[in-house]
């Protein structure tokens, strides 16, 4: 019986974490994140020059 509660118990909190993941934080993120390997690297290249100068002064 106890291995039961135990089995539930897990599969709950693995859910919680699923929807937090997927569904509270930002879907914007996720979207944003799945894009930068379609980007140019012309403008990727760019921005990471400007963000080392800007380091940099």
């Amino acid at each position: 019986m106890s291995g039961g509660i135990v089995t539930l118990l897990s599969l709950l909190g693995f859910l919680a974490i699923v929807v937090w993941v997927f569904i509270v934080k930002r879907r914007e993120d996720f979207d944003e994140q799945a894009h930068l390997p379609l980007e140019d690297s012309d403008e990727q290249g760019d921005a990471a020059e400007h963000e080392h100068r800007e380091k940099e002064s």
